[in-house]
């Protein structure tokens, strides 16, 4: 049986890897990055039958529509 002081470098590696994904989650989310994530399980529910856009190509589309359809941003 393990004692308490041989599960304490185990406990704080699993809350260490627990905070770096939160970082990266909201970095994601803060930059736009998580839009891609978000289009993908987007595309593959309502159409199955389509492969979805690589990367480069749905940024193209996403800036296409921006500039076609400006609102309020500070960039």
């Amino acid at each position: 049986m393990a004692t308490r002081g041989e599960r304490r470098p185990a406990a704080a590696g699993a809350l260490l890897a627990r905070a770096w994904r939160a970082v990266v989650w909201y970095g994601k989310g803060l930059t736009g990055e998580s839009r891609y994530d978000a289009y993908v399980v987007h595309a593959r529910a309502a159409h199955p039958d389509r492969e979805p856009m690589s990367r480069d190509a749905y940024w193209r589309d996403y800036a296409k529509w921006q500039d076609a359809n400006p609102q309020g941003r500070c960039c």
